[in-house]
């Protein structure tokens, strides 16, 4: 749109130089919006993407002490709230650097449920103005007809620094699932055409049965692979809570998952499933090794019980991509030890709305 009307000129950023040249709008882009603006996400001629950056995003960050140690569960300081945690970094670009260069096992393990990261760039718009960018693996590369949902995860958005946002419903579904659609859009697996495509503006306004009327479209029910869809999306789901169950470092706020297939791979046959680094799967029911490498063993909670997932070879038909990933990091605070519950209660529930048909079991 006109939004993204720009002259470009690249400047070196801080990952090896290599020629890029006329950056486009990011055509696939369906989240991304700030105060009722779309942000102009981009492509180079290499498939790359160019996210804008939003610099010293946490207000508080360098302010308190950012000793990362949980303090002692009997302290007289421990809140129940998350006003004194502090920031990770001060941006997403420094969360992003912080991951490829941590030798922890909770961010080796998270590296591989993120976009993978090329650096930063700086793009100079019409009035001079050089904006800084980072620079993003491409989820849709090579797909003809993404469709792509944004899904942000959390009962609240607060972090420090943004006393507002601690009482205050953005979405209408946030409070009671813990998630809410920011970003829709669905292509028809048989005709190829639009089914629909909801923008943030709308997706605020969206009841529970709306959001959940939102994500039965994008299962394609009417496609018989609609089930191995599910399948995929929910063993990648799991790895992600695995993730939550274990690490105790991290809070997230703000944060989404993406999730994205090519509806011209849905065809009336059996397939091939594969995560977006090409490894095949196909999640079946006995429980064991994880997409990514995790084995998923979800707590007991209340209500239905999470499944467990398995990765298995189904050499059929022809390939059908779907990608999960985490994104959204300009948010992330240290967690005092305690696991991100706000996080996870979302997660759980997308992933029983996932796994309703397919029945996972543990």
């Amino acid at each position: 749109g006109d939004v993204c009307r720009r002259t470009f000129l690249i400047f070196n950023g801080d990952i090896a130089v290599h020629t890029m040249s006329d950056p486009t709008p990011y055509r696939h882009q369906v989240g991304g919006w700030h105060k009722g603006i779309q942000s102009c996400v981009l492509k180079d001629k290499e498939g790359l993407i160019l996210k804008p950056l939003k610099l010293n995003a946490n207000p508080t960050y360098g302010q308190k002490d950012s000793n990362p140690m949980p303090r002692s569960s009997t302290s007289d300081s421990r809140k129940d709230s998350d006003e004194e945690l502090n920031p990770v970094c001060k941006d997403e670009l420094e969360f992003y650097q912080h991951l490829q260069t941590s030798s922890s096992q909770e961010d080796v393990m998270l590296k591989s449920l993120v976009p993978r990261f090329f650096g930063s760039r700086e793009v100079v718009v019409e009035d001079g103005t050089a904006v800084p960018h980072l620079v993003l693996g491409d989820l849709a590369a090579g797909f003809q007809l993404p469709c792509v949902v944004d899904i942000k995860m959390g009962r609240t958005f607060y972090y420090p620094g943004k006393e507002q946002y601690k009482n205050k419903v953005k979405y209408a579904t946030q409070r009671e699932l813990g998630f809410c659609l920011t970003g829709l859009r669905v292509f028809h697996h048989k005709n190829g055409h639009l089914i629909t495509e909801l923008r943030p503006d709308a997706c605020k306004r969206l009841t529970v049965t709306q959001v959940f009327e939102g994500l039965e479209m994008f299962c394609q029910s009417d496609s018989s692979s609609s089930i191995d869809l599910q399948k995929a999306v929910v063993t990648q789901l799991l790895c992600i809570h695995d993730w939550f169950l274990k690490q105790r470092t991290y809070k997230i706020r703000c944060g989404s998952i993406l999730i994205l297939y090519d509806a011209n791979q849905l065809g009336n046959g059996q397939q091939t499933l594969q995560t977006a680094t090409g490894d095949p799967l196909t999640a079946v029911v006995n429980g064991g090794l994880g997409v990514c490498g995790c084995t998923p063993k979800p707590q007991p909670m209340t209500g239905d019980p999470l499944p467990a997932a398995n990765s298995d070879l189904e050499m059929c038909g022809h390939t059908l991509t779907v990608t999960v990933k985490m994104i959204d990091f300009a948010h992330v605070l240290y967690s005092d030890g305690e696991r991100d519950e706000n996080y996870i209660f979302g997660l759980e529930n997308l992933i029983k709305f996932f796994n309703k048909r397919v029945n996972i079991k543990r």
